[in-house]
This record gives structure tokens, C-alpha cells and sequence, in this order.
């Protein structure tokens, strides 16, 4: 018996030596178990013959590598067991599976395949009708380079399942048919963390969507992501090209759009996307290779109420958008920031999403710190300054560290908008802190 195990049983006794924990209700002991690792809770069955099946029926499962344990395949064979001895009748309401390269060494075969093993175990526990699942894949170290990682694998098969409502993903490569996930109809929740996504995405059911990190491999083309009933997008960060959003989504409340660096959608001469230059990988690298006539972020967000943008100075994929830019008949809320250096140069994003956006009320503009070596970008873009009707908009609130000559500029757009500047509310921020 562990140190762990004689604690609890310890602490479980009274003076007479009669078994409090043990005494309480299953739906209070499986609540307990739901909280261990897996392998603590299977340990339990060692406490008391009352402990003995209790595990078998616990409605969570966390699957995390044991401490010390670098055979791998003793770890496979007690996760195949450890699902293949639940009791069938009991109702699985989460499985976690949480590896940790401390716990394992990925550069040996954890595996001989592991993609096979992973998918397995996610197909078993699937079919326990859980409402939550996750496969999280951790690194002890600092994160080095974009992808520059090893990732579990699903293997390329639907998802099906009549009970999921929370999908939860971190540095998992999925693939094709594993990301049709139509087969899910109660999934609404959808969250991919520093994932390798290799297709398309697509359901008629998903309401909240999180891709942190995604690594789009979709050469030559891009991804695409069709979900009609999305409510929230979070799209932080797309290293390699930035997926399409396909059509419009009607019931989209709030999306929050960040590309930075890690997006390739970036030219340093040009900002639309066509520097004429074929030896520049943004403009004419493999994957760029989408229909120049259709609209990549910008239409697919046609419909949200409230929206924030921040995209480096060099990603030119959202003034590609601009000429095709969509009226948005539902957005009250806007934010934009990091694009700001570029928003002070010309009347380019301002004055087009303030023309298209009729019911705009509260616009808010963060102004980053301008970079030691920022470069002039051409543009290829500029609407005519002329006063736009802003009926409805309340506040602008200007957000920088001091006010500078960039401020002013805004200031001065905001004026050739027509905007009257009593309206517009300046905030100094603190450097340390950022906004």
C-alpha cells in the first residue's frame, strides 16, 4: 500500500475504527475519484472491499502519465485495460488523456504506432457516451519554434457520437475526416491549442470555436473552416496561411481575430498580398495559391456584433480583404489593434469599416508601440475622404502610451470621418502592463 493510500485509509477512520469515507454515498465517492489520475484512482480498490469497484464506474476519467514511469509500454497496456474494465453499464461523463514528455520519451516509439493508440483509446472512450473530451499533449520546456514539435495523432476517421458537447485538443495533429465533425450532434464546444490541422472544419451544430496556435497545413490551398451556427470564434494566431471563413455565419455574437508573425500571409514590400516578386514565399510561396477574387476572413465575419481585429503590420491578408469588404449590418463593437501603426498612415481600415459598419457604437483603437525597424508598406487601397455617416456610434476610445504624432493622425482621420471629437476618449497605458 502507497503513502497515498495508508493517508487516505488513515484519515477515512474514526477513533472505533469504522470507515467514514467509505460510508458515503457512491455519487460522493465516484465525485472524489472523478479528481485523481487515473492510475491513483484504480489504487483505491487497495483501501477497503467498499473501495473495490468503485473506480470501474467513476464518471471521469484522467488519463496522465505516471511520475518516474518512462515504459511506455506498460502505459499503454493499463490505459487498454483500464478502459476495457469499466463497468459497461456506468456513464463516462469526461475522459482527459494528458501526456507529458517528462513523464515519456516521444523521440522513442511510445508507440509502435502511436497515432493507433491514441485513436483507439478515444474511439473506446467515445463510446461511453462522454459529454467532454480532451487529449492534451504537454512540454516540459519552453516553446521553441513554430511547429517545431511532436504531436499525437488521430488517425484519419470521423468522430461520431450522439453525447459530446466539449471537444478540447492541445497539440494533436488531426486530419481530413477527423475534422467533419457533423457526426457530433450535440458538440458546440470546440477547442484547438497548438494543433496541426490538416483539412477542413466543418459542422452544422458547432457553436464556440478556439483555434490558439493553429498550424494549418493545407498546401497548396488553404484551409477552410464552414460552420453556419458558430455563435464565438477565437482565432489567435495561424502559422502558415490563415484559413478561409466560408460564408457567412448569421448567428456570430463575437470573434476575436490575431495574426502576428506566425502567419505567412506577410510581405514586407507589399500589403496586399502582390508584390510582383515570385521569389516572395507570402505572396507566391506554396499555398498562396488561393482565388485571389474571394474573400478570406473578412466575409465569413460579415454578420458578428462584436468584433476585435489585431494583425501585424506586415500581414496583408485583411487589406487583401478590403476590397471586397462586406457590409457588417450587425456590428456594434469594434476593436482593432496592433494594425494601428498602419491605421495612422492612411484612411485605409478606418474608413472603410467605419462605411460598412452603419451601426457602429462603441469603436475602440489600441496603438501599439511603432517597431525599431518598421518599414513604409505601399498601398494599393485608399478610399476617398469623405464624411461617413457614424449615427449611431457613442465613444472612441484611442488606447497608446503616449499621445505622439501617430495619435494625432488618428485624431485627424477620425475628423475627415466626420466624427465629432468630443466623442473620442484618449487613454495613456502603462507600458509594463500593456492594455
Amino acid at each position: 500500500m502507497s503513502l497515498e493510500q495508508r493517508e487516505i485509509k488513515k484519515a477515512s477512520m474514526d477513533i472505533g475504527g469504522a470507515d467514514r469515507i467509505g460510508a458515503l454515498p457512491d455519487e460522493l465517492l465516484h465525485h472524489v475519484l472523478s479528481f485523481l489520475p487515473a492510475h491513483e484512482a484504480v489504487r483505491t480498490c487497495a483501501l477497503a472491499r467498499r473501495w473495490r469497484n468503485l473506480w470501474r464506474s467513476a464518471p471521469a476519467l484522467r488519463v496522465t502519465g505516471v511520475k518516474g514511469c518512462k515504459n511506455s509500454a506498460w502505459f499503454v497496456n493499463f490505459v487498454q485495460n483500464l478502459l476495457l474494465r469499466r463497468d459497461p453499464h456506468a456513464h463516462l461523463d469526461s475522459f482527459e488523456l494528458d501526456l507529458d514528455e517528462r513523464d515519456f520519451d516521444f523521440d522513442k516509439p511510445f508507440l509502435p504506432a502511436n497515432e493507433w493508440h491514441v485513436t483507439r483509446w478515444f474511439r473506446h472512450a467515445v463510446t461511453c457516451g462522454p459529454r467532454v473530451l480532451l487529449a492534451l499533449r504537454t512540454t516540459s520546456g519552453i516553446y521553441k519554434n513554430p511547429g517545431d514539435y511532436e504531436t499525437l495523432d488521430l488517425l484519419n476517421a470521423p468522430l461520431i457520437s450522439q453525447h459530446l458537447t466539449r471537444l478540447e485538443l492541445q497539440m494533436v495533429s488531426v486530419r481530413g475526416k477527423a475534422l467533419n465533425f457533423s457526426g457530433c450532434p450535440a458538440l458546440v464546444d470546440l477547442k484547438m491549442e497548438e494543433c496541426d490541422i490538416i483539412g477542413n472544419i466543418y459542422s452544422p451544430f458547432l457553436k464556440r470555436l478556439s483555434i490558439i496556435l493553429g498550424h494549418f497545413q493545407t498546401d497548396p490551398f488553404r484551409a477552410r473552416i464552414c460552420l453556419p451556427s458558430l455563435v464565438s470564434l477565437e482565432l489567435i494566431g495561424a502559422m502558415r496561411r490563415a484559413p478561409v471563413l466560408v460564408e457567412s455565419m448569421p448567428l456570430l455574437v463575437s470573434a476575436i481575430v490575431r495574426l502576428d508573425s506566425t502567419c505567412v500571409d506577410s510581405c514586407p514590400k507589399n500589403d496586399n498580398g502582390d508584390c510582383h516578386d515570385r521569389e516572395c514565399y507570402g505572396c507566391y510561396g506554396a499555398g498562396a495559391y488561393d482565388r485571389r477574387g474571394q474573400s478570406v476572413l473578412l466575409n465569413g465575419l460579415s454578420e458578428v456584433a462584436e468584433l476585435e481585429l489585431s494583425v501585424g503590420s506586415k500581414v496583408f491578408i485583411v487589406n487583401r480583404d478590403l476590397k471586397l469588404c462586406p457590409t457588417f449590418s450587425k456590428l456594434k463593437t469594434l476593436l482593432l489593434s496592433e494594425w494601428c501603426p498602419d491605421i495612422a498612415s492612411d484612411l485605409n481600415v478606418l474608413s472603410c469599416l467605419l462605411k460598412n459598419s452603419p451601426i457602429l457604437e462603441r469603436l475602440t483603437l489600441q496603438l501599439s508601440e511603432v517597431p525599431k525597424d518598421a518599414v513604409e508598406t505601399q498601398r494599393s487601397y485608399t478610399p476617398s475622404r469623405q464624411s461617413i455617416a457614424c449615427n449611431h456610434l457613442k465613444i472612441v476610445v484611442i488606447k497608446c502610451h503616449e499621445i505622439d504624432a501617430r495619435a494625432h493622425k488618428v485624431l485627424n482621420i477620425l475628423s475627415a470621418c466626420g466624427i465629432a471629437l468630443e466623442k473620442v476618449n484618449i487613454q495613456r497605458t502603462n507600458r509594463t502592463s500593456g492594455f
